[in-house]
């Protein structure tokens, strides 16, 4: 046997394993699509369609794709593939070149579960599993709204900036704490709603898909911790039964309240409409091919 060949990945995997936990520098953002939105840039998202380990490897090396679309409404809800999914997100390459855990791609999963529901548990258990942020169908009013980000927040110290919404997650983070790559601790500063502490970093993205979302846009993007307000053209085309008209004028509904209250809306988009919606201020895309490079473009995000 050769023990000077041992030797060395002995004192190299004893290296590592001792190595202090990487983190991000203080002022500095954990996750780069956050950094992103705090700079004012558009983001791009593309959805999920191969959930294999395969699937994830392919995507975690697109640089183009700054967050990730997993759909679990309209497809199975199936948490065993979903962390198999998160777990081979991580790229050991990309986390030695960046300096810190984590993935460069953080994954935002739709629920299966619509806003008038008030449901708090999947929410939960999704966030406990290591993503990054919840995608909610069918928010139709102010009250669902704060229920989602009521169930992603934790209870907050009386000396918190932002107290309210009042937190109402259950303290179990396991597996996050091992995907995100960091302790406890730092993990409750940076699982907060985007806006509601210094350090949080949990996005979410909620779905106007009817009449009643629409009417109520206002008071929808004035509830604090909300992070993103989309339209969805497919659900909103079924309301309208296919008037494309009406649609569209929804769509512009949703969008000049995101403008006015300074909050960042999102649509879906193809080769034919991206630059359209990047000039009309949407500032997260959700597109993949063609359209991901022309919408990058026409950001100025090549």
């Amino acid at each position: 046997m050769n023990y000077r060949s041992i030797i060395p990945a002995a004192v190299l995997l004893l290296s590592v394993a001792t190595a202090p936990p990487l983190e991000a520098q203080e002022g500095e953002r954990f996750i780069e699509l956050v950094r992103l939105l705090d700079e004012g840039e558009v983001v791009f998202g593309s959805s999920v369609p191969h959930r294999s380990p395969e699937g994830a490897a392919e995507m975690v090396r697109n640089p183009e794709i700054d967050f990730l679309f997993y759909d679990m409404e309209h497809r199975p809800f199936d948490m065993t593939q979903l962390s198999v999914f998160l777990q081979y997100m991580l790229d050991p390459a990309q986390i030695l070149e960046r300096g810190r855990p984590g993935t460069e791609h953080p994954v935002m999963v739709r629920i299966p579960v619509n806003g008038r529901e008030m449901n708090q548990w999947i929410i939960k258990n999704l966030l406990d599993q290591g993503v990054h942020g919840i995608i909610a169908p069918f928010i139709e009013n102010a009250e669902q709204a704060e229920n989602v980000v009521r169930a992603m927040r934790y209870a907050q110290p009386q000396d918190a900036a932002n107290p309210n919404p009042p937190g109402e997650r259950g303290a179990g983070p396991g597996n996050a704490l091992r995907l995100w790559g960091v302790d406890r601790a730092e993990y409750l500063e940076l699982a907060d709603p985007w806006g509601l502490s210094p350090r949080g970093e949990l996005l979410n993205l909620l779905l106007i898909e009817n009449g009643e979302g629409v009417r109520n846009i206002d008071e929808i993007v004035q509830v604090p911790g909300v992070s993103v307000v989309v339209p969805a053209p497919g659900d909103l085309g079924v309301y309208y039964r296919g008037d494309q008209e009406r649609v569209e004028e929804a769509i512009q509904t949703v969008l000049a309240a995101c403008l006015e209250h300074d909050v960042p809306c999102g649509i879906t988009a193809g080769p034919d409409n991206v630059l359209k919606r990047v000039e009309q201020g949407f500032r997260v895309i959700i597109a993949g091919g063609d359209a991901l490079q022309l919408g990058r473009e026409a950001a100025g995000r090549p």
